[in-house]
């Protein structure tokens, strides 16, 4: 049996896909209609997006939420997506929600733990934003912007190699786009296009470790 753990924030969670409630549950879908097909085929997805999270909040409880869970004997695929609050700017502060060194040392932190568990974990970028409408959001008191994304997307390459995982490109995948497509009102949260281009890079990666 295979157990997905997809850790993230509240893109993971699914929140403003009105129809289809994120990539996530698409995962969770496409194991559910696996298992009809094939018989011998058992899965489970376990959503683990937490709305408003940064990679701070990840590493105090990913070992809790991951044992509590844990079978021996059981195959585990790790996933994290995080970084959309972790590169959130605070005008009242003037700085970064998490700074990118921190943001960089978190993730390292739950990549090594993680390994303990499974060879099998993906990585996910950050989504872009649709500036037009993040740039200055004067009742949350954050300013998202493309460039702040790429500054937090830019050493994950080299995180990813570290630790010998795989890193899905979702910003590049989202940017052949016209973005104002892809997300909803708010130019944060991907609509139900913009969560299919995430679900399909994710299915591509996991497919061969359900075998």
């Amino acid at each position: 049996m295979a157990q997905v753990y997809a850790f993230g924030d509240s893109i993971t969670y699914g929140a403003w896909d009105i129809k289809d409630s994120g990539w996530a549950n698409l995962l969770r879908k496409y194991f559910d209609d696996k298992a009809e097909k094939e018989p011998d085929f058992y899965g489970l997805v376990y959503n683990l997006g937490i709305p408003g999270e940064t990679t701070e909040g990840l590493v105090k409880r990913f070992k809790s939420e991951t044992e509590v869970r844990f079978r021996k004997g059981q195959e585990y695929i790790f996933l994290f997506a995080f970084g959309a609050n972790d590169s959130a700017f605070i005008m009242s502060k003037g700085a970064f929600k998490v700074s990118v060194e921190d943001y960089v040392r978190n993730l390292g932190s739950v990549l090594g733990d993680a390994k303990s568990y499974s060879t099998k974990i993906a990585l996910l970028n950050t989504t872009p934003v649709v500036e037009a409408v993040t740039a200055h959001v004067e009742s949350k008191d954050k300013s998202r912007l493309n460039g702040y994304v790429e500054r937090y997307n830019a050493p994950l390459q080299a995180l990813a190699a570290k630790h010998n995982v795989p890193l899905l490109d979702v910003y590049s995948a989202f940017m052949q786009y016209d973005l104002e497509r892809l997300f909803c009102e708010d130019g944060l949260h991907p609509n139900e296009v913009g969560h299919k281009i995430i679900f399909d890079l994710v299915q591509k990666q996991i497919e061969p470790w359900l075998t």
